[in-house]
């Protein structure tokens, strides 16, 4: 019983979210019908709509029914964002802590000469 909920909650979200790449897929399968007897530029072959016209309709109606729909507008989504912390362990005390940390020696060349190199003179 819990799969058959399952499955039917996720063709249902499914559904919701593809449904004008359905609204083309039904379009592209039963393009003849539609052609034939469901688009309403059917008289005029010159336009070559060949049922887009009933297709684009079927869309626009999908795109009216999303903004009519509170629940799926963008500005009444709210994001709710949780930390996971454990009250009881918060401490109010700070506890500091002496560090030793090694000194630092640079070693430094004191091998070096103060005069310029001068080539051989041919």
């Amino acid at each position: 019983m819990k799969q058959l909920a399952s499955i039917l909650l996720l063709i249902g979200v499914l559904a919701q979210t593809f449904s004008k790449a359905m609204i083309v897929a039904e379009y592209q399968l039963n393009r003849d019908y539609i052609a034939k007897f469901l688009c309403v530029n059917r008289d005029k072959p010159k336009l070559h709509c060949n049922g887009r016209c009933h297709m684009m309709k079927k869309i626009k109606q999908e795109e009216k029914k999303d903004q009519d729909n509170p629940e799926r507008k963008a500005e009444n989504k709210f994001e709710i964002i949780t930390a996971a912390f454990q009250p009881a362990s918060i401490t109010p005390f700070r506890t500091v802590s002496n560090m030793e940390y090694p000194v630092f020696q640079e070693s430094i060349c004191t091998d070096f000469t103060a005069s310029f190199f001068h080539p051989p003179q041919v």
